[in-house]
């Protein structure tokens, strides 16, 4: 899933990512532009762009028919991240995978590998980088107004790979502060005693934190829905409330629930508790202060000053 990244005010030396689906660049260059301005317009700044460094080969067969599928052997494992896509390929094979663990030759990912690769198969990064200049990101002029949902910043990406040129965008927001929870496993686990020992195996080499992470993604889509940014939220116990909320919901909707309530009953519970909160602090009335940007001033709307009844931005 791919969102408007989050570039912070006044810190230098930021990047900005994009992962090129169809296969590892050979190059790329970059255009920055005021999201309502034209790509034919002035651009904020451009530069070239940088290609991960990651691209190894496999050094042993791996694959579906190894005793450990998830197990991927590799020439170097220097610089692979933990969470980020790789694309694993040989010959007419090619999927996508996801490191949850990383030792000195090898790797495993989040799900079995589907095909069997040999020394022959390749392990690349798709990943472009483009550099923030000082200059841009120093202006505060050129923060965001967090009262629109619509980020105000394109990247135009013009991408050689294999010798096709591709064009892409990617979007993004000036923040003064990005908007960050502290959810983490043993919080939810509070909620649904148990879970820490019962996660599902794709979310225990992590100890639950892409569940975390997607909790907190669809809070955040839920919110779009309403013309909120998160990044506006003056409240972060509330934030974490939803999130964890929003976390048991996605369990249930998996199948996951306690020995004590049947799956049906558990997936209506998660989902009552989880709208009657959104809609008591969010939806119909906003309990919670919120600034966004005006000019170059940072404003705070209190909550005594937001409607009665309704609230929208």
């Amino acid at each position: 899933m791919r969102s408007a990244a989050q570039l912070i005010y006044n810190v230098t030396g930021q990047t900005l990512p994009l992962r090129v689906p169809q296969g590892r660049p050979t190059s790329a260059t970059f255009e920055v532009f005021r999201n309502y301005a034209s790509d034919d317009g002035a651009a904020e700044f451009t530069g070239t762009a940088s290609v991960d460094s990651v691209n190894t080969t496999v050094n042993a067969a791996s694959g579906a028919s190894q005793a450990d599928p998830q197990k991927v052997s590799l020439a170097s494992t220097t610089g692979i991240v933990l969470g980020r896509k790789y694309l694993l390929s040989e010959s007419s094979l090619r999927e996508w995978v996801e490191p949850i663990e990383i030792r000195a030759t090898y790797i495993r990912v989040r799900h079995p590998l589907l095909n069997d690769y040999t020394t022959s198969a390749t392990f690349v990064s798709t990943w472009l980088s483009a550099a923030v200049t000082n200059a841009f990101i120093q202006d505060l002029g050129k923060l965001s107004d967090l009262s629109d949902l619509a980020p105000d910043y394109r990247v135009r990406w013009t991408i050689l790979v294999g010798g096709t040129t591709i064009v892409a965008h990617s979007y993004f927001d000036v923040l003064r502060a990005e908007q960050r929870h502290s959810v983490d496993i043993d919080d939810v686990n509070e909620r649904a005693p148990g879970l820490r020992d019962s996660l599902p195996k794709e979310y225990q080499a992590e100890e639950g934190r892409p569940l975390v992470d997607a909790a907190y993604r669809a809070v955040r889509a839920h919110f779009f829905a309403i013309n909120f940014d998160v990044n506006a939220l003056r409240d972060n116990e509330a934030l974490d409330e939803l999130i964890i909320l929003r976390a048991l919901r996605i369990l249930a909707e998996g199948g996951w629930h306690p020995k004590a309530i049947d799956a049906g009953s558990y997936i209506l519970q998660t989902t009552t508790n989880y709208d009657r909160f959104f809609e008591t602090h969010f939806s119909v009335v906003l309990k919670h202060q919120t600034q966004f940007q005006l000019g170059n001033a940072l404003a705070t709307q209190a909550v005594d000053s937001v409607p009665a009844k309704f609230w929208r931005k």
